[in-house]
């Protein structure tokens, strides 16, 4: 056999055309890979500025449900501060039953409450979750505020943000901007249901103030062109705190009250109790000392025919307890209520009646003084009783005189304390004096607090909410469907 050989040259263009056809072999499955590498790159970039463009559109839309609360929690807070102060220092569960009953309402406060939901422009829409006060309403507090925003389209919720912001609630006098020096203690002076003034005065700048639960307008008062009111008044509910009464040690002095009237065995005389004293000037051992010093006694009824009951709080504090019914303490002629000395302060002097009476199933208290007597230094809390002053005036208080010719403080004047009942100036055992003065001290509210305690500050205050103490925001999971 023979064998045949190529030339050379044929060898190499043998050779030649094999890697050719080899080349062409590999460089479809390159450019298929090269193919889908860009395709997955165009896919993945596509997805990426999809992604981000979701992202830019879900957060312009919870930028724009948090603007929403913003706004609503704005708009909250302002109309809190104007209209609705004395809602600020309640949590917004009670708002809706609130009548002032964690503080005396200014005037120019409004009843009822805020809107509480509302939107903002076309698509905004906000609502108030929770409103809580942490504090006191003497002393302020905090406020925490929680505030949902939605963004809206087409029915459906499409973005919510909450907004939580906390805030500082500050008391201030109802007239006065905060910071301002006070024109009021907020104290109310004269404090009853139905008030007769007649031509009394109550006197004193920053404490003798008026307020009646039962009136609309100082034309309720029943003051004529003489009366003088050295404060403010105001009108509508104002809470009142339990009627204090002896240590639980001391209860057996109700087993047996005091009582004395005008006429026959049991006839009063002169009366003289003296704080600390023996038993004979403890009317006969019917009141005694605490272990601090303070002497109770527990009285049914005292009706005085020109005799005087003598007080003698050199030794420490006296409070008395009425305990009866209808006519409870009538002084007539020259007699009246002493105090002693005259340096001692209101209460001193504590006279106590029996707890209010809203449905008036029990007869009312009847405690008449008399304007010509002696009768000064006292501190009277009667909620079922009306207050009588019969006769004119003894006293004439002494009074400053302001640069705009008003009075400021005073002394003096027929009673110098405070007068809390039921009703002032109408009972039905005496007709109303004229020209009889009340002087309540400044500090009227300070002393009855530091001696009867916490239930005792209240008055009426105005509130402000001041600086943002902190605040906070997250986006909610939104259910989508019909907003509310």
């Amino acid at each position: 056999m023979k064998r045949r050989f190529l030339s050379t040259p044929t060898f190499f263009k043998h050779l030649v055309i094999r890697r050719r056809d080899s080349e062409f072999g590999l460089s479809l499955p390159v450019a298929l890979l090269t193919t889908l590498v860009i395709a997955t790159g165009f896919a993945t970039a596509t997805t990426v500025l999809l992604n981000n463009f979701q992202g830019v559109n879900r957060l312009s839309l919870s930028r724009s449900a948090r603007e929403s609360a913003e706004a609503g929690l704005a708009s909250l807070i302002e109309d809190l501060t104007t209209k609705y102060a004395h809602l600020l220092i309640e949590d917004n569960s009670q708002w809706s039953s609130s009548s002032g009953t964690s503080s005396a309402i200014c005037n120019n406060s409004s009843s009822g409450m805020p809107a509480t939901t509302g939107s903002i422009g076309t698509n905004g829409y906000w609502e108030l979750e929770s409103y809580n006060f942490s504090g006191s309403q003497f002393y302020g507090g905090s406020g925490e505020m929680r505030v949902r925003g939605e963004y809206q389209s087409g029915g459906n919720t499409e973005a919510s943000v909450v907004v939580t912001q906390s805030i500082d609630i500050r008391p201030k006098s109802c007239e006065d901007s905060y910071g301002e020096p006070t024109s009021s203690s907020g104290w109310p002076g004269l404090h009853a249901g139905s008030i007769n003034l007649g031509g009394n005065d109550v006197l004193g700048r920053l404490s003798g103030n008026v307020h009646c639960t039962g009136c609309t307008s100082i034309g309720d008062l029943g003051g004529n062109s003489n009366s003088i009111i050295g404060g403010n008044t105001s009108f509508g509910p104002m809470p009142l705190p339990p009627v204090p009464t002896p240590p639980e040690s001391l209860s057996s002095l109700y087993d047996n009250p005091y009582s004395c009237s005008g006429n026959g065995r049991n006839k009063c005389g002169d009366i003289e109790i003296v704080s600390g004293g023996s038993s004979s000037q403890l009317l006969d051992g019917q009141c005694e000392e605490d272990s601090e010093g303070v002497t109770h006694c527990v009285i049914e009824k005292m009706i005085m025919r020109n005799n005087e009951l003598t007080i003698d709080s050199t030794n420490g504090p006296v409070k008395l307890y009425f305990t009866g019914t209808g006519e409870v303490f009538k002084s007539t002629g020259n007699g009246g209520i002493v105090h002693i000395p005259t340096s001692s302060e209101p209460t001193d002097l504590s006279i106590f009646g029996n707890a209010a009476d809203p449905t008036d199933s029990v007869q009312d208290q009847e405690f008449t003084l008399r304007g010509a007597a002696d009768t000064n230094n006292l501190w009277i809390y009667m909620p079922d009783g009306n207050l009588g002053i019969a006769g004119g005036a003894q006293d004439n208080a002494n009074c400053d005189v302001l640069e705009d010719g008003s009075l400021g403080e005073c002394t003096g004047g027929d009673i110098y304390g405070s007068v809390w009942a039921k009703s002032g100036g109408e009972t039905n055992s005496a007709s109303c004096g004229t020209g009889v003065q009340i002087v309540v001290p400044a500090n009227m509210g300070n002393l009855v607090f530091q001696q009867e305690g916490d239930d005792f500050r209240i008055g009426l205050r105005d509130y402000s909410a001041l600086n943002v103490t902190e605040w906070s925001s997250f986006t909610t999971d939104t259910q989508r469907g019909t907003s509310p």
